[in-house]
């Protein structure tokens, strides 16, 4: 329930800031309705730690050092305080009041119980340590891929996906001239390569800011060749919240919220993290026509009731993002960038490598500081976005599968329609078919796809 990726104090406070636009009772009622949320789920830490459910020592350490960091965070800098004094100053100085009065005391509550669980805490990374572990994450695994697969099944098709794309790798790298050292050692002299980076100051986040930006408004360019019913709402790059930096993704995208535009959302407390060769598909998988393509599309379309808008299908969620970067490749997003197809193919890797190493922790029994070495010797990751990751990986099981899973059974779908439907296959209503379905397991998806090739 809470962990260094969720609970009321990690996806909260934004959401909470946004509402002082929306008037002063709307957002002083958010800022008291988060404390009473961090406060149940500090009862919720007690109670599944009372049935033997303990997070790994790791992830206890650097969650309760994040909700100190919201605590103390000033306010200029608080994700929940911030918007109020832009809005108006006196709504944001009342805002402070009752975060100083009741939120920062429910924050520390939950960081005490934190400290008092480390312990009790192992370092076993894997879920299989927890009790009935084995059980938890089968089914965690089929909650977020949706198609029925044994975790050592998977785990040996994430291997053939990784070495299929490595050998792909591996020529272009060469048609680049680099062909000295493993595909992962080649990455990782990409990764360090000064004609791609910016430097760690407030220039090079600016610098990183404005070419994302630059591939965001390209990436919406070509949007007309992948949709056929082309839904184009506004949508920006952003810095995430400097609070939760330290442990999250180099990137995520969070939806209109209070007037605000999607955003894709970077994580910009070291920009050399982000190469400006790795930018273009990343900007495709959390953008356009990404996971902003996808919620601009459910925004639109009706007939939908709320429970389907709402239903979450990872698999179909990330693994349309995932197929998004595939699709970019197709309609033409690398023709003059190389390196940035380069960028797309190790983005497609890094995704294999997540299965092999998902289904590692959690059913192989693979401790930490395996899963990192092998993303980063296979993958070519760098360490600290990986050690982030790997984290990640341990406190959402299986999730991370859902991703590659959930792209390979759109693009068999894909082609087995194009295959039935020959000349009257057109790519943008095979798009459109996928999106405004709204969320759907890959199973139920897949039978749609049947249907509509058939018809």
């Amino acid at each position: 329930v809470v962990s260094q990726m969720n609970g009321a104090y990690y996806w909260s406070p934004p959401r909470i800031g946004a509402r002082a636009i929306k008037g002063r009772e709307v957002y002083l009622d958010g800022v008291a309705a988060l404390a009473r949320g961090i406060e149940q789920e500090s009862e919720r830490i007690v109670h599944d730690a009372g049935q033997g459910v303990i997070p790994p020592g790791f992830i206890l350490a650097m969650t309760a050092a994040q909700v100190r960091a919201l605590r103390d965070s000033a306010p200029q800098a608080n994700p929940v305080l911030a918007p109020a004094y832009r809005a108006d100053e006196t709504l944001g100085d009342e805002g402070a009041a009752l975060f100083r009065r009741i939120v920062a005391p429910a924050l520390d509550r939950q960081a005490l119980a934190l400290d008092a669980l480390v312990g009790r805490a192992s370092d076993k990374a894997g879920v299989w340590a927890q009790p009935d572990g084995e059980a938890l994450y089968a089914s965690s695994l089929y909650a977020n891929i949706t198609i029925r697969r044994a975790p050592g099944e998977l785990h040996r098709q994430g291997l053939e996906w990784v070495a299929a794309l490595s050998a792909e790798i591996d020529a272009d790298l060469k048609r680049l001239g680099m062909s000295q050292g493993s595909v992962g050692e080649r990455i990782a002299a990409l990764n360090v390569d000064p004609r791609f980076l910016q430097p760690n100051t407030d220039a090079g986040r600016a610098e990183v800011h404005r070419q994302a930006e630059a591939y965001l408004a390209a990436s919406r360019a070509r949007a007309s060749r992948a949709f056929t019913q082309l839904v184009d709402t506004p949508v920006e790059v952003r810095r995430m919240s400097t609070a939760t930096e330290d442990s999250s993704p180099v990137a995520f995208y969070n939806g209109p919220s209070g007037g605000a535009p999607g955003g894709v959302l970077l994580n910009l407390k070291t920009p050399s993290d982000l190469p400006s060769w790795r930018l273009p598909t990343l900007i495709h998988h959390e953008g356009v026509p990404g996971h902003h393509s996808q919620a601009a599309v459910l925004d639109e379309v009706g007939g939908l009731s709320a429970f389907r808008r709402a239903a979450r299908f990872s698999a179909w969620t990330e693994g349309w993002a995932l197929y998004a970067e595939a699709m970019s490749d197709e309609i033409g997003a690398y023709e003059a960038d190389p390196y940035g197809r380069i960028g797309y193919l190790q983005a497609q890797l890094w995704r294999a490598g997540r299965v092999v190493v998902d289904t590692g922790l959690h059913h192989e029994r693979w401790d930490r500081e395996q899963a990192v070495a092998y993303m980063v010797d296979t993958v070519g990751e760098l360490r600290g976005p990986t050690e982030r990751e790997v984290n990640r990986y341990c406190v959402y099981p299986g999730q991370a599968c859902c991703f590659m899973v959930g792209k390979q059974q759109i693009v068999a779908s894909r082609e087995a329609a194009r295959q039935a439907m020959g000349g009257r296959f057109r790519l943008g209503d095979y798009n459109d078919l996928v999106l405004r379905s709204g969320p759907l397991p890959m199973e139920v998806l897949d039978a749609l796809v049947q249907q509509w090739s058939a018809a």
